[in-house]
């Protein structure tokens, strides 16, 4: 048996290039992972070929989507004389723009590869992932990063976020990746210069960092669905925009506050009952 962490992906920069022939989406974005996470058990079972999802989301347990798909992959290309068990004991909200599937695919890939001492590289397991999910490289890492293209051209980079949390603000509202991108498409996306922020990645500049983080898909959430403005707006309100983006396609909102910003847990007190929310710290 092994177990694997499968922690959440924020955004804390989206723009949209353009769309390719094949239909996805060319991007440029600065991805993080944060310390809210699924846990994943993989247990080997006498079933030659075979891989079964167990899970408390119900989404999950009806063996098709990306994540058994995934699974499925990994045991009958590498060892198919082995069968699998996967337990998800889901946390991260679905349809949020946490990465939620994707992080939970990554990390049967990576605990497939542990667990059967597969001695598959960090690009192999990552080549693995593109064929389920443009998201699922990245997911295969635990670092920030640059990410580009649809996906799969990722180049880490160390920077100081410890005097800085992240304020995660969900409306437990499901949002379609596919209807926001359709409307990108045909009235345009937020696009703005991203050298501002890569400078601040350079320089370690945390406060220039917080200035120029933005989502180019956060207008159309917000004009799409009153619910999401309304959460966009009560963290405005509350605490301010600064720091205050999207997160993939929403509907989730975060805001990176100070370690010791009391003013950001106490909104996380009043709006437990309201929304899905709390401070998550950075890995």
């Amino acid at each position: 048996m092994i177990t694997e962490k499968a922690y959440a992906k924020v955004n804390l920069f989206i723009n949209v290039i353009g769309k390719r022939e094949d239909g996805y989406h060319n991007l440029e974005m600065i991805n993080a992972k944060i310390d809210l996470y699924d846990t994943i058990t993989i247990e080997e079972i006498d079933s030659p070929g075979l891989a079964i999802i167990k899970s408390n989301d119900l989404f999950l347990s009806n063996q098709n989507n990306l994540v058994i798909e995934s699974a499925r992959y990994m045991i009958q290309k590498f060892v198919p004389e082995k069968g699998i068990s996967v337990t998800i004991d889901k946390v991260i909200p679905f349809g949020a723009g946490l990465a939620g599937n994707s992080v939970d695919a990554a990390a049967i890939i990576r605990g497939i590869n542990k667990m059967f001492q597969l001695n598959l590289t960090l690009q192999e397991m990552q080549n693995i992932g593109i064929k389920f999910g443009a998201d699922i490289p990245y997911c295969i890492i635990d670092k920030p990063a640059f990410v580009e293209g649809i996906g799969e051209k990722i180049t880490t980079f160390e920077f100081d976020f410890s005097n800085y949390k992240i304020l995660l603000v969900n409306p437990r509202e499901y949002i379609s990746t596919e209807d926001i991108f359709t409307l990108g498409d045909r009235f345009g996306f937020d696009n703005i210069d991203i050298k501002k922020i890569k400078k601040a990645v350079q320089k370690n500049n945390i406060e220039d960092f917080v200035q120029n983080m933005h989502n180019a898909l956060q207008t159309i959430a917000i004009n799409k669905n009153k619910k999401v403005e309304q959460t966009y707006n009560d963290i405005k309100n509350e605490l301010g925009d600064k720091g205050l983006t999207m997160t993939g396609s929403g509907s989730t909102f975060i805001k990176m506050v100070k370690a010791s910003d009391v003013e950001a847990q106490a909104f996380v007190e009043r709006n437990k009952g309201k929304y899905f929310t709390n401070i998550y710290n950075f890995l």
